[in-house]
């Protein structure tokens, strides 16, 4: 029996993945984001630590940076969350009752059809790898945590894939966003709810969003109570689970009251509602998060310095492909002809404002 050695290890697992041990390695994008669809076709439902867990701990040894590739995986699994391959949804029966408990359940696969005739898979077969027979597998084209795949000549793919099984998602009800409204509207919304909320004294391992810290910094903004005094995005810890997002008003580093997120009845996630808040805030208080456009030809790059709520980016991932960019926390390339409309809806509906990129890319 022969040893394997790292590289060689690396191309056998990335082929066993569907994808080209050429091109890829296991510390890659697509390859991350294929071993966390195959653990949660095995694991789920579970919570997003143990799907975390089961693809980072088999490469101890095989990465040279075991933290690096911890941050990547979970910034690849929240964007398959946010895409539709995984739905987080509260567990209805909790262990604990001051417990609130999220589980990620696989999705069916399905299939959602742009208007140019190919289509974006979506969700994840069962104990297999596709739901697919090999020769329409083999035709995938995977871009980041997105599977593209386009129809032959002639080929009636829609009806190829329903017969097949897979469950055909309305283009307009997956990419469907919340109404639009002011920035100034959606800070009052939820600070009438907040100001209606009971008073609440005591809120264990409270973490803020700190507004003055720089907007094009994400991680570098999340801050602990100490003396601050206002209204914060927030999360907080429970005993067990990931911790709750939230809205807290504090004086002086005492918690006063407090709402969740989720909303009860809301369609989106807690974070989902937290982001939007963030940047509803941020707009308000003349200081918008950003986003940077990189002009390429017949095509740009949008750059992000913050996180977006799920249906922005399953917007990006419909006209768009995911792309790497150094200097943001992510990017997507979309069409020049996309990019006003893009623009727009960055500026009206996420309150966002543009940097003016330095020099185009070579």
């Amino acid at each position: 029996m022969r040893q394997l050695t790292a590289s060689e290890l690396h191309a056998l697992k990335v082929a066993e993945l569907s994808l080209d041990p050429n091109a890829v390695d296991l510390t890659s994008i697509e390859a991350l984001a294929g071993a966390l669809r195959r653990a949660a076709s095995f694991l789920c439902p579970c919570p997003a630590p143990t799907l975390l867990r089961a693809v980072l701990q088999p490469l101890r040894g095989l990465v040279t940076d075991l933290d690096a590739t911890r941050v990547s995986c979970e910034d690849i699994l929240e964007a398959a969350i946010a895409h539709g391959d995984l739905l987080e949804q509260r567990d209805v029966v909790s262990a604990r009752a001051d417990t609130i408990a999220s589980l990620l359940y696989a999705a069916p696969p399905s299939f959602v059809v742009r208007q140019s005739g190919a289509v974006i898979l979506i969700g994840i077969a069962s104990d297999q790898l596709s739901a697919l027979p090999a020769d329409l597998e083999s035709r995938i084209d995977y871009v980041h945590h997105v599977r593209h795949l386009k129809p032959a000549e002639s080929e009636d793919l829609r009806h190829e894939l329903q017969e097949l099984g897979l469950i055909e998602l309305r283009y307009d009800t997956w990419l469907v966003p919340p109404a639009v409204e002011t920035a100034e509207r959606h800070v009052a919304r939820l600070d009438a709810l907040l100001d209606a909320a009971l008073p609440s004294r005591d809120i264990p391992g409270l973490s803020l969003l700190d507004p003055d810290r720089p907007v094009r910094y994400y991680r570098g903004r999340w801050v602990d109570v100490r003396t601050s005094t206002g209204r914060f995005v927030a999360r907080r810890a429970q005993a067990y689970g990931a911790d709750l997002w939230c809205y807290v008003q504090v004086r002086e580093g005492n918690p006063e009251r407090m709402i969740d997120f989720p909303l009860a009845a809301s369609r989106w996630r807690g974070c989902d509602e937290a982001w939007r808040l963030q940047m509803a805030l941020d707009a308000r208080r003349r200081d918008p998060q950003r986003f940077r456009v990189r002009r390429q030809g017949p095509s740009a790059v949008l750059e992000f310095f913050s996180p977006v709520p799920m249906w922005a980016r399953r917007r990006w991932d419909a006209i768009g492909e995911p792309v790497s960019s150094s200097g943001c926390l992510f990017a997507y390339r979309v069409s020049a002809a996309e990019l006003e409309e893009e623009i727009h809806f960055m500026r009206d509906v996420l309150w966002l404002d543009e940097v003016v990129a330095s020099a185009p890319r070579a």
